[in-house]
């Protein structure tokens, strides 16, 4: 029997709300912004900080993630079902800053993205001071003791041992003022990237589509809108390829002492098998599902810039360069990495160079050029809508939470003054004045060089999606400076990369969320990381000597990495100058006149320059990933949105990438849980 004509127009009715693309991110702009920084907030930091801690820092010992999404939905999605069978609602402010917080306390940047606080770090650290390859190269014992300590009295004494304390002195300070520079001047590249350049950020609504998919969860008890539908099927998607991709590897391991990987982990290199007829070309594809994601979000001009710029640089360039002997550090036999690395050496690190500063510069002229748009304008009385408003920067807006501009920038001012004293002090004290680093290098670093590498990030990030730096400026600094010493090579060093802050405060911005909320929730992360990660890795590392075969990762990379960082201090005692070599003003220039041509140029014929960007952010990369993002790209551009229409498609995307993240970070968590549990059992009994 046929439904009424009714129940017809009713039923249409649904589909019509359920699709419409009215639900798309745009439309809750208008709503007020609140503060995320509540009470569930700190009982997330808690749980996460004394319940996941262990499972964030084997998997990073065991495949070198630091698990920080996986983290994040495991908890979000817990705290999400707590709060519908107690009959409470979670706002999508207060879960974006639950997922900041998680994010916050179970990441950490240095040593090989080993996850669980600072005291992984100093783990790290101390395995380099006391491995072979810094004995071989005769620097173990010159390294300073505030870096790391030496001897059986580094392995015999825990971390309040006397032999730490210059260590955990330096380092917490050091990592203070650091979170400090980040916050401050990743706010001020938010507020010109994002109030005056009115950048788009293509990547940010993923996450904070997210939140607001579980908050409508939440809310919700009943009725299911189309983000819950979205994410849930994008969660089961990523659930089902986490079973294959780190489930397996990850309970292998542990029941039978060695990894299986059905899909190859990190990507599947074809480098060698193509040498033969491609000499020095690199080839591989990543297979992790979670960039087709990536794809369907990303832009199609950045992806068609991203795939044919690697495709045509690091594969038939390459070829060409090998063939006509200008890349004589590759030879027959050498992998992806290795052969990535010669080609960097060769080329890619001037190109590298010259194309960051390329992007500075244009970005600098377009503000020049929008400056004098808004000048003229406001003088003859007309619009300047289209000009940039300096005003915008120093506008201290309240309803959003923002702090005060003026206030940011002295809270940098006095941290960068603070950094520089610190550095000077570590590598100059002692010295007679002919041997000291020049402080005008660390001068230089603090309020010269870290703002504009934080600005050229921010911008490509908000134009892209994607991130940059130039690479290797310290390294540059000390060999241009001839500073011999050892010590400088391990000194905290004011010299940072925050263009991602502004990618943080765009999804607070996107989800209504006060921005005052992240400052309230450092507060309590920074203290909180502190205490949980002397806990746990002092367990941890109680369990069994790190690197060893229990954990695979460490096994196989941290020599590696000890030998490079071996190499790089001892280069200057040894009088080797393998980066000065390395760096080719003229290429640095060359690269840097064909890039502002060319935004010249598709500026003059009206082409987009999202095309550029996309290719100068995969100049130097691996083809890898590259070539699987522009696979989901193909798939949801000529598959997928015809299927649904353009504009739901743009709506369903986000929200299936930020549950595929989800549905991948549960099983992973799940699985480090048991191999977790089956190591302890198998050390102690």
């Amino acid at each position: 029997m046929s439904d009424s004509p009714a129940k017809n127009e009713k039923k249409k009715g649904d589909d019509a709300s359920f699709y419409d693309a009215k639900f798309g991110i745009e439309a809750m702009q208008h709503e007020p912004c609140e503060n995320g920084f509540t009470w569930r907030s700190i009982v997330g930091a808690l749980f996460i900080a004394f319940v996941m801690f262990p499972g964030i820092i084997f998997m990073g010992l065991m495949i070198g993630e630091d698990m920080g999404n996986a983290a994040d939905w495991v908890v979000i999605i817990l705290f999400v079902e707590i709060a519908r069978r107690s009959f409470m609602t979670l706002k999508k402010q207060e879960l974006y800053i639950l997922k900041y917080t998680v994010s916050q306390l179970s990441s950490f940047s240095g040593g090989t993205a080993l996850g669980g606080g600072i005291f992984a770090f100093l783990v790290y650290q101390r395995y380099q001071r006391n491995s072979e390859d810094f004995a071989n190269f005769g620097i173990a014992q010159e390294v300073p003791n505030w870096w790391a300590p030496y001897g059986d009295a580094a392995f015999e004494q825990g971390f309040l041992g006397e032999v730490w304390w210059p260590v955990l002195a330096v380092t917490i300070f050091g990592m203070l003022l650091n979170k400090l520079a980040q916050l401050s001047l990743g706010f001020l590249a938010y507020k010109i990237t994002v109030d005056v350049e009115k950048l788009p950020f293509p990547l940010a609504p993923i996450n904070a589509e997210g939140a607001i998919a579980l908050a409508e969860s939440s809310a919700d008890k009943d009725k299911k809108g189309f983000r819950q539908y979205c994410f849930s099927i994008g969660v089961i998607c990523g659930a089902v390829f986490s079973i294959f991709y780190t489930g397996i590897p990850i309970l292998t391991s542990a029941f039978f002492g060695k990894s299986l990987q059905l899909i190859p982990i990190p990507f599947l290199d074809l480098t060698q098998a193509i040498e033969g007829v491609m000499p020095g070309a690199i080839l591989g594809i990543t297979l992790n599902a979670g960039l087709l994601f990536t794809g369907f979000v990303i832009p199609w001009r950045i992806a068609v810039g991203m795939f044919t710029s690697t495709i045509f640089f690091q594969v038939f360039l390459n070829t060409i360069l090998q063939q006509t002997g200008n890349l004589p550090s590759w030879s027959p036999g050498k992998d992806a990495i290795q052969t990535h690395v010669a080609a960097t050496l060769d080329l890619y690190l001037s190109v590298g160079i010259g194309t960051s500063f390329a992007i500075f510069a244009v970005g600098v002229w377009g503000m020049v050029k929008a400056l004098r748009r808004y000048s003229k304008a406001k003088k003859e009385g007309g619009d300047i809508g289209e000009g940039l408003d300096m005003s915008k920067f120093w506008y201290h807006n309240k309803e959003r939470g923002d702090p005060s501009t003026k206030l940011m920038i002295i809270v940098w001012l006095a941290v960068s003054v603070a950094f520089v004293l610190l550095s000077n002090y570590l590598i100059n004290a002692g010295l007679e004045p002919d041997e000291r680093f020049p402080i005008g290098w660390l001068i230089g670093f603090a309020f010269i060089w870290t703002p504009i590498n934080t600005y050229i990030n921010a911008r490509m990030s908000g134009i892209a999606g994607q991130n940059a730096g130039v690479p290797f400026i310290f390294e540059s600094a000390i060999f241009a400076s001839g500073y011999r010493k050892l010590n400088i090579w391990f000194a905290p060093m004011p010299l940072g990369n925050y263009g991602n802050v502004a990618d943080m405060f765009r999804v607070c911005e996107l989800t209504r969320t006060k921005l005052s909320s992240i400052f309230r929730a450092e507060l309590l992360i920074f203290p909180l990381m502190l205490f949980a990660s002397f806990i746990f890795w002092s367990y941890i590392t109680g369990l069994g000597p790190i690197p060893s075969d229990q954990y695979a990762y460490v096994q196989k990379f941290w020599p590696m990495q000890a030998q490079m960082k071996a190499l790089w201090a001892s280069g200057m005692q040894e009088g080797q100058s393998l980066l000065l070599d390395a760096l080719k003003p003229g290429v640095i220039g060359a690269a840097f006149t064909v890039a502002v041509s060319a935004f010249a140029g598709f500026s003059w014929l009206g082409i987009s320059v999202q095309y550029l960007y996309g290719a100068i952010a995969a100049v130097s990369s691996y083809p890898h990933m590259a070539v699987t993002i522009f696979s989901g790209a193909c798939l949801g551009r000529y598959v997928l949105a015809p299927k649904f229409g353009k504009e739901r498609w743009q709506n369903f995307a986000p929200i299936l990438a930020v549950g595929f993240g989800a549905g991948l970070g549960l099983v992973a968590m799940l699985c480090i849980a048991l191999n977790f549990l089956w190591v302890s059992i198998g050390v102690n009994y």
